[in-house]
């Protein structure tokens, strides 16, 4: 039942990283995007700490913050530039300077 409860969670966290990208990409300039999700990155970092001692996994729980900091990280920030780039290719977004 626990690790069935681990994996809805990390189901529900790369969704969340998915979501938060996706709209971080909206924001007016690339460092802005990525500070969005860097920022949610935090957030569901914390979650994912709070939750893994709460679901009686407190000897991982470090290991599982870390771990859902970097996927969110690099889940979100992939989401944010994909939704740049299909707004710059729409024309809805001004496209940034490389």
């Amino acid at each position: 039942m626990q690790y069935e409860y681990l994996f809805w969670s990390m189901a529900a966290m790369v969704a969340a990283a998915l979501a938060g990208g996706a709209l971080c990409g909206r924001l007016r300039s690339i460092g802005h995007a990525l500070l969005g999700v860097a920022g949610l990155a935090a957030v569901i970092s914390v979650a994912a700490l709070v939750l893994a001692r709460v679901a009686g996994f407190s000897d991982l729980a470090p290991m599982l913050s870390i771990a859902a900091f970097m996927f969110s990280l690099v889940i979100g920030a992939a989401a944010a530039l994909l939704t740049r780039r299909i707004l710059e290719r729409r024309g809805a977004v001004q496209p940034s300077s490389r």
